[in-house]
């Protein structure tokens, strides 16, 4: 590390690099992955569900004057769903949306369809 100044007032400091002979005749390590690699296609699926969920919900807590209240919406985590059996998912779903004004038994029936052959979110994981 050497301090050098320049024609401004702040000095700078300078790294140099030193090279090891003993680094030369190993093996350069792998560096670990940062990220977590997903299937895209089954990714994408799930986005699509989400986004899909998140519209009908929209709709079905929408008020006649065209306003919803945001904070009346239910948030339905979709990996808590796959968890279930198809009977008590649908229960599940039953409970969430008890507070809706409309009908949501097609909603149900849409969503629970769906949900077949989705996997949860760890499982997307490529190995």
């Amino acid at each position: 590390m050497t301090m050098a100044t320049s024609d401004s007032s702040a000095p700078r400091v300078t790294f140099l690099n030193v090279e090891k002979q003993d680094d030369e005749d190993k093996t350069p390590k792998k560096l670990g992955k940062l990220t977590v690699k997903y299937n895209r296609k089954e990714v994408q699926r799930r986005i699509k569900l989400e986004e899909w969920i998140d519209a009908q919900i929209h709709e079905l807590y929408q008020t006649k004057e065209g306003l919803r209240d945001e904070d009346a919406e239910p948030v339905i985590d979709i990996d808590d769903l796959l968890d279930l059996s198809t009977e008590e998912q649908k229960c599940y779903l039953q409970d969430i949306l008890q507070e809706c004004t409309r009908p949501t038994e097609e909603f149900t029936m849409d969503l629970l369809e769906r949900l077949k052959g989705l996997r949860k979110i760890s499982a997307l994981q490529r190995k």
